[in-house]
Order: C-alpha cells, then sequence, then structure tokens
C-alpha cells in the first residue's frame, strides 16, 4: 500500500514472481471487471462507486480460503471503514513510501491517476502532500514501512524478502 509512485504494483509483481505467488493488482483486476479504466470509472460514475468495487473486491478475498498471495491495492483502498483491518487479516502489510517531490517525478501529470490528473508540477506536489497528509495515519498501520527513495524495484522486493525472511511479524 501507499501512495501513488510509490511503487505499489511493479513492487508486487515482481515480488510475487521472487515468491513464486499469484500477484493481485486491485486496480487491475477493477479495470478488467468495469471494462475501462479507473480514469473512465472516476468521470464517468465518481469516486464512490469507484470505492465500492474496491470494497467488494476486498471482500471477494476475504472470502477466499489460503489464497497466498501478492496483492497490490490502490493507494485509497486502506481508507475505507475497517480496510486496513481486512488488509491486516488477508496477511503482513506492507507501506511504501517515498519523498513527495520523487512521488510526483514519478507519476508526472498522468491521466491514469484521477485523483492526481490535471495538475502541473507545483500543484501536483501540492495535491500528493495533502492526500499523504489524510492517508498517512493508516498507511503506518502496516506491518512494514520501506522507503522505496531511489531504490530499484529489485531492490525493494530484496529488502522485502530479506525483512520477511528475519522478522517474525
Amino acid at each position: 500500500m501507499g501512495p501513488s509512485g510509490a511503487g505499489k504494483s511493479s513492487t508486487a509483481k515482481l515480488l510475487s514472481e521472487k515468491l513464486s505467488r499469484p500477484c493481485l493488482d486491485c486496480d487491475t483486476t477493477i479495470e478488467e471487471r468495469a471494462g475501462q479504466s479507473i480514469a473512465t470509472l472516476f468521470k464517468e460514475q465518481g469516486e464512490p462507486a469507484f470505492r465500492a468495487m474496491e470494497n467488494q473486491l476486498l471482500d471477494e478475498l476475504l472470502a477466499q480460503e489460503n489464497s497466498n498471495q501478492v496483492i497490490a491495492c490502490g493507494g485509497g483502498l486502506p481508507m475505507g471503514d475497517g480496510n486496513m483491518d481486512k488488509l491486516k487479516i488477508l496477511g503482513q502489510t506492507i507501506y511504501l513510501t517515498a519523498q513527495v517531490e520523487t512521488l510526483a517525478k514519478r507519476i508526472g501529470s498522468q491521466g491514469s491517476r484521477p485523483l492526481l490528473a490535471g495538475n502541473q508540477a507545483e500543484q501536483l506536489t501540492d495535491k500528493i502532500r495533502k492526500l499523504l497528509t489524510r492517508r498517512k495515519k493508516i498507511y503506518e498501520q502496516a506491518h512494514l514501512t520501506i522507503d522505496t527513495e531511489a531504490k530499484t524495484v529489485a531492490e525493494v522486493v530484496a529488502e522485502i524478502q530479506r525483512i520477511l525472511t528475519n522478522t517474525t511479524l
């Protein structure tokens, strides 16, 4: 979990390969089910409809027995009522973080990030900072926090593997 640009999807994909486990990217799954991009979902149906789809997917994951998969959740999914507790039931939760300026640089003004779309660099940085201010307290409830600043995805995955191997959570 973490903000846009932290590397959630890329990290989950590589981690799942290293662990020989399936990977589920919540945003990708929702896009496939809806037949449209997250940006289009936000535009046409609104954020509440998207969050309802996230919550439904999370409940489906909870209903599965021993799914043993790596899950990349969207940045807002942990914010839903009780969602952080649900994520913790599913397994180890990891908060990926980086400096606000780095996050802004990584995502630019891509239209694929509906809550951050259409912003110039300074506006984007400010908007990310505000989102993090609202979300950080929830993100910090994760079992682990990994700083992705100046690290490759492979370095982040290696760090996660090392910590999970050497730690009983």
